[in-house]
């Protein structure tokens, strides 16, 4: 019983790293535009 004291607060902490993270990488616009790149390969090839 006494390990989920240190899984509990782990597990929090991971899930609030990863949040931070994911915000983060969304305001600097790492995923903007995901369709662009393809399209635009389908577009110049001929």
């Amino acid at each position: 019983m006494s390990i989920i004291f240190l899984l509990l607060p782990l597990a929090l902490l991971m899930g609030l790293t990863f949040a931070v993270l994911f915000v983060r990488a969304v305001k600097q616009g790492q995923f903007d535009d995901l369709d662009d790149a393809p399209e635009r390969m389908l577009r110049d090839g001929g």
